[in-house]
């Protein structure tokens, strides 16, 4: 039954969703009594923590392969947490969340840009739909709708996306420990001094709950990476897309989000460009190409 589980790509993803929604949960209550600063240091802190005798005990050296790439997909990578973190605090989670699946739209971009990838006409259209429901979603001729917590939304995506490109061309030469490494690095260093400016000592309880965080996002990142070896990236980012659906249940359930019509329409377009993109992503291969956070 283990090993049924271990190598069954659809179950490891569907997993791996579940807990990076329980993370989203996790944020959304202790937020506004912890800080995101505090969440993020925590997180990087013990991710690298815990991933570094993990790397040393495959024989792998720490330094990687590409270390400007590692250290730039790092603060993007950090980035999109950052702006993950401060979107979530500040509007519906399942508004947050279908921001920051806009990521594969953005990763189409950035894959134009950066290696000279052409779009096929159906991927312009995908791409166009996705904007249309950004639109929609957030509706920015309304300033009762539009926030600064719908840009940091759009802008996770956006640092997402650009992140999942960096992963393609870095997955080629480095294992996905060493990249998820060097972001936990990476985004320590970034927290390090937010924290050391304004130190206040947590007590039991917020220890505790950081604690329980970072270790949840690391089992969601390494069942991720286990069920990447054994699915498509295509399938593996249609299935991660659970996601939404599991943090729009408890945006409903426990944070009273309001699923509006405008907010339905704007999802659907979204999710169903996000969908299509991955349909036709242009690595189908098996790897692992990693959403980000």
């Amino acid at each position: 039954m283990k090993d049924l589980v271990l190598k069954n790509g659809f179950i490891l993803m569907t997993l791996s969703a579940f807990f990076f929604a329980v993370t989203d949960i996790f944020i959304k209550f202790i937020s506004p009594s912890i800080g995101i600063v505090q969440i993020a240091f925590f997180r990087f802190s013990i991710g690298a923590i815990m991933l570094w005798p993990m790397i040393l005990s495959t024989g792998q050296s720490l330094k990687g392969h590409s270390t400007w790439v590692l250290l730039i997909r790092g603060l993007t990578g950090t980035a999109a947490f950052f702006s993950l973190l401060a979107s979530i605090s500040m509007i519906p989670l399942s508004n947050a969340m279908i921001l920051f699946y806009t990521f594969p739209l953005f990763a189409a971009f950035f894959s134009f840009i950066m290696f000279k990838e052409r779009f096929k006409k159906i991927e312009v259209l995908l791409i166009v739909t996705g904007a249309i429901g950004i639109y929609i979603l957030i509706n920015p001729s309304s300033s009762n709708n539009f926030s600064i917590g719908h840009l940091f939304g759009i802008l996770a995506g956006c640092f997402a996306g650009l992140t999942v490109v960096l992963i393609r061309k870095l997955r080629e030469i480095n294992g996905s420990l060493i990249i998820y490494f060097y972001f936990c690095i990476v985004g320590g260093l970034i927290s390090f001094p937010f924290i050391a400016a304004k130190f206040t000592a947590p007590g039991f309880r917020q220890i505790f709950l950081l604690v329980i965080l970072a270790l949840i996002f690391l089992i969601a990142q390494l069942l991720m990476n286990q069920g990447f070896k054994f699915c498509k990236a295509s399938e593996g980012g249609i299935i991660l897309m659970s996601e939404v659906i599991f943090t729009g249940i408890a945006g409903v359930i426990m944070f009273n989000d309001l699923l509006t019509g405008t907010f339905l329409s704007g999802s659907f377009l979204i999710i169903a460009s996000g969908v299509g993109l991955n349909l036709i992503n242009r690595a189908i291969k098996r790897s692992n190409i990693t959403p980000v956070t």
